[in-house]
């Protein structure tokens, strides 16, 4: 626990600068605001089931990781980067990777063509979302891993001798009374828990526990997902050409990937997408996120079911 501390204390000592970091809030709070008003990502993903909203994912996730990016450049003097050509490749298929999996389109399709029974189909579709994302993110990360060797360093945070998890699980128990809190809240409330009440259980004749754990594994799982890309790719395999600055560009865009949840998720995942962001980064490692972050999920989860006893 006291070496994340310092881990976290040393970079932001290090790293700080009033205009730099004001210029990134503003950044934010600019496309935060934007979504409010304009529901940019509601309308995206309204296209549910339509190639285009791949493209408008791209746009989106782009406009946040280049303007991450731009802003770091002007701050930090990182102009070589820019014509750093693994730079842009690298930058480029995680967007394409980030997108296609928000934005995949042919789910509706295959369930269709599964014939998956009408009652059972909200329930389907839920786990069926979190389950293909595993191969959405992990299949193209495998042929990146294969193309780029200059990314490849500890598998992209997955290769971690002598990892010790206890710290991030004190963390996690740190967390507890926040999201107890938070519970109580009207907007938290409204949108957890994300498994809804269906009649999966009957028609699959089994019990009522069973479909909510199925669909909590995979809820649990796609975190990995993010962890695995965000941090294990977007960090630690681009920090092989741009360093500790891979993490503020990772960061803005990790902030727009939760435009649509509460804004108090919106903004933790600032200061949560910092903080395990720095921390892959000086451990070369991602399950100490993966530990957080699927626990927090499912904390949330359990909180949000207390609340409806």
């Amino acid at each position: 626990m006291k070496k994340l501390w310092v881990l976290l204390k040393n970079h932001f000592a290090e790293d700080f600068s009033w205009p730099y970091y004001l210029s990134l809030m503003t950044f934010l709070a600019v496309g935060m605001v934007a979504n409010y008003f304009l529901e940019i990502e509601t309308s995206i993903d309204r296209l549910n089931g339509k190639p285009v909203r791949i493209l408008y994912y791209f746009a989106l996730y782009g406009v946040a990781y280049f303007g991450g990016f731009a802003l770091m450049v002007l701050f930090r003097k990182q102009q070589a980067l820019l014509k750093n050509k693994p730079f842009w490749l690298l930058a480029l298929a995680g967007l394409l990777i980030l997108s296609f999996d928000s934005g995949f389109p042919f789910l509706t399709q295959i369930l269709e063509w599964w014939h998956t029974d009408i009652h059972v189909y909200t329930w389907t579709y839920s786990v069926a979302v979190n389950a293909v994302s595993v191969l959405l993110v992990g299949i193209p990360l495998l042929v990146v891993y294969w193309l780029f060797p200059i990314s490849r360093g500890s598998g992209y945070g997955l290769i971690t001798p002598g990892y010790d998890p206890k710290p991030y699980v004190m963390l996690l128990l740190l967390m507890v009374p926040v999201i107890t809190a938070a519970s109580f809240t009207p907007e938290f409330i409204d949108f957890y828990p994300t498994y809804k009440s269906n009649s999966a259980s009957e028609v699959l004749n089994t019990p009522k526990w069973l479909p909510m754990a199925v669909y909590e594994f995979f809820y649990g799982l796609d975190f990995f997902n993010l962890e695995l890309l965000f941090r294990g790719f977007m960090v630690i395999g681009l920090s092989h050409v741009m360093g500790k600055e891979a993490i503020v560009p990772m960061v803005t865009t990790y902030c727009f990937l939760h435009f649509g949840k509460p804004v108090g998720e919106q903004i933790s995942s600032i200061v949560g997408g910092y903080i395990l962001g720095v921390i892959a980064f000086y451990t070369r490692g991602i399950w100490g996120g993966v530990i957080i972050h699927i626990g927090i999920g499912w904390l949330m989860e359990l909180a949000a079911y207390l609340q409806r006893i």
